[in-house]
């Protein structure tokens, strides 16, 4: 299932040393529905999207990776070009960051045969334009079984890590899994995640006695304010699970369009520092 966004404890002021990484992405298709919330998908071959690995027409085994679920796109004897994009997450303000995600293809049609590509994309506008980050051609973890066989092919499973520091700064950013093929194999991914060290200590995030930053009214039916001595950059309103909601260039915020409940508003200066305050919504 989908997992939070960002993490609350960075967002919290936790000291940077108690926390091992932000979690920017995280998607394991554990969840009762797919495509998980926010994850979309296209093919060209109506019978052959990306799905839960257990529903494949043909390749029945094989492809599971880890836990009970896994997504993946079965082979057809014909041209399919099939895509999952994750949802917008936002790299700003994170330290060496990293795609991490497991996979499996079959060595025969997908690489020796070259029937097919898998590609991992990276898009910085939101899905509009994208970078191709990773794919199996140059992936050294698939091997050959050695039997001879295209057939009985040895699908084993690789952990890829790709670096996205090239990144940092960007706050519209997607990943998309692409697969194109003709006639080649079924392929599956999994445990995907992006994470990024955290960057700001406790002095940095939340410190209210060094960053004099007030919101009201508190609670709220809407309209908020943001008080305080300091040129403000932006604003950015999240969930309580990190999820980032909407941001905004002002010393105001209107949450009227959201639900009843607590959120948590991070206020970015122009100097770098930042602050972050808990709101109610009535």
């Amino acid at each position: 299932m989908k997992k939070a966004l960002l993490s609350l404890s960075l967002l919290l002021g936790i000291t940077a040393s108690n926390v091992n990484a932000q979690t920017l992405l995280s998607e394991n298709f554990e969840g009762a529905t797919f495509p998980s919330t926010g994850w979309t998908r296209t093919q060209t071959v109506t019978t052959r999207p990306w799905q839960l690995t257990s529903s494949f027409p043909t390749s029945t085994s094989g492809f599971l990776i880890s836990g009970t679920k896994s997504a993946g796109v079965d082979y057809i004897a014909q041209s399919n070009d099939a895509s999952l994009v994750s949802p917008a997450f936002s790299l700003a303000g994170a330290t060496a960051p990293v795609l991490k995600f497991k996979v499996k293809v079959g060595w025969a049609y997908m690489i020796n045969l070259n029937a097919g590509n898998l590609l991992a994309q990276i898009s910085t506008d939101g899905g509009t334009t994208w970078t191709t980050l990773w794919n199996e051609d140059t992936e050294p973890g698939f091997t050959d079984d050695g039997d001879g066989s295209n057939n009985t092919d040895n699908y084993n499973t690789v952990a890829v890590q790709k670096s996205l520091t090239t990144y940092i700064g960007q706050t519209n950013v997607k990943i998309r899994f692409q697969y194109v093929a003709n006639d080649a194999d079924a392929v599956s991914i999994d445990d995907i995640q992006v994470l990024g060290a955290p960057s700001l200590a406790t002095n940095e995030v939340g410190a209210k006695a060094k960053i004099s930053a007030d919101i009201y009214p508190n609670p709220t039916k809407g309209e908020i304010n943001i008080k305080t001595d300091k040129k403000i950059k932006s604003t950015t309103v999240f969930d309580m699970s990190g999820k980032s909601l909407f941001e905004n260039e002002s010393d105001k915020a209107d949450i009227s369009h959201l639900s009843k409940g607590t959120y948590l508003v991070k206020i970015n200066f122009a100097d770098g520092s930042t602050s972050t305050r808990k709101v109610i919504k009535e």
